[in-house]
């Protein structure tokens, strides 16, 4: 087994994290909101506590959602840049959901804002943007569902479940105060009660329907090289063998044999099937995958992970080293791997002259030797950003 952790998977960690706290604080931030306007106290709870606690709450949701957008762009694991935090649906990553993101980040500007200038744009234009916050809320729901890697966990469902539970009840608890006001606001009592219901049933359908279903990421807008990246997972490997090396293993008589294959088979994207072995090094601190390629862009695969040996059987990765190219020039792209999943590698490799790659690698792998899967590419600008 490989236990697969780099260093470049802490950001993404920290934005996973930071994203699901700031869900958490948002969360919170509606609910007291709620409880501000329905001008709830007790003895043990004045009003002032929960004043206090909206405006610090609020405050430290931004905080946390300022350090998930700043991970994000700097990880670099997705074509996401820092316009792309403000302006909705402008990325190539997940254009939709990612925009629902950038829609809430620009309501919770907004209401930052006006309340920083309430005292100059008076008590009705802060409030009608301060309803704002009730939209921000469901958007941000559907950003997190949409464009989290990790929507299927099980703590994950569970914490969304809680969030969206939280602020139905407290919208229930004020329409029922609303019903017994003198004041006429049945147009908003109506309104808010259809929402109420509304607006959780199409975000479970849509659970239902898109992220809890097979093929979501390529469904959702997943470029081909980009892979998203999961937690920490393992992968079988066969039984000890002589510790492999860096250089990929000669080809023998069948290079010469075999018909020169250009190198701009890798110029576009390309999908091969792999074929090959996977091995471990007698003590333990190393596993080679080693494969030929046959398809779109024929050539040769070789993988090399490094780490401490694991208690549960093969290694904790902390170094890693890949190339790949035709069979007469098996080096053409060298570089590491990104990230390791299951089953499911992210390779980032670069061509001498600096075209770059980036590489999903998925294995089939049932314990043996022996290892198939499937490769997909795709070649970039040398300098830019390289896809997973």
């Amino acid at each position: 087994m490989i236990g697969a952790v780099s260093h470049s998977q802490a950001l993404w960690y920290l934005t996973r994290g930071t994203g699901l706290v700031s869900l958490v604080l948002l969360t919170a931030s509606v609910v007291l909101g709620i409880l501000q306007v329905k001008r709830w106290s007790t003895e043990r709870w004045p009003r002032f506590v929960t004043a206090g606690l909206h405006k610090n709450v609020s405050l430290l949701a931004v905080a946390f959602l300022a350090v998930h957008i700043g991970t994000t762009v700097v990880d670099g694991f997705a074509p996401i840049g820092w316009l792309d935090a403000v302006i909705p649906f402008r990325s190539p990553y997940r254009p939709l959901w990612l925009g629902l993101g950038a829609v809430a980040v620009d309501l919770l500007l907004a209401l930052i804002v006006s309340s920083l200038l309430r005292g100059r744009i008076g008590y009705r234009a802060w409030k009608a943007i301060h309803w704002g916050a009730y939209a921000c809320w469901p958007v941000a729901v559907l950003h997190g569902m949409g464009t989290g890697t990790d929507t299927k966990l099980g703590l994950v469902l569970i914490l969304n479940a809680v969030c969206l539970a939280a602020v139905v009840f407290a919208v229930w608890w004020r329409l029922a105060d609303v019903a017994t006001e003198r004041v006429t606001r049945s147009g908003v009592a109506v309104g808010a009660a259809v929402a109420s219901v509304a607006v959780p049933v199409a975000i479970v359908g849509f659970l239902l329907a898109g992220p809890l279903q097979p093929g979501w990421s390529r469904r959702a807008g997943t470029p081909h090289t980009v892979a998203a990246a999961a937690a920490p997972a393992t992968v079988p490997a066969a039984a000890s063998s002589p510790a492999p090396t860096l250089a990929p293993a000669a080809a023998g008589g069948q290079v010469a044999a075999t018909p020169p294959v250009s190198t701009e088979s890798f110029s576009g994207r390309f999908t091969d099937t792999l074929a090959g072995t996977i091995t471990q090094s007698a003590d333990g601190t190393s596993v080679t995958i080693d494969g030929t390629l046959t398809g779109a862009a024929p050539g040769h695969l070789r993988v090399l992970l490094q780490g401490q040996p694991s208690n549960g059987g093969g290694i904790v990765m902390n170094a890693s080293a890949a190339s790949l190219g035709p069979l007469s020039q098996p080096n053409l792209y060298q570089g590491s791997v990104r990230s390791l999943a299951g089953s499911q590698m992210v390779l980032s490799l670069t061509r001498s002259g600096g075209a770059r790659i980036g590489v999903l690698v998925q294995l089939n792998l049932d314990g043996s030797p022996t290892v198939t899967g499937t490769v997909t590419g795709g070649v970039r600008a040398g300098g830019g950003r390289t896809d997973d």
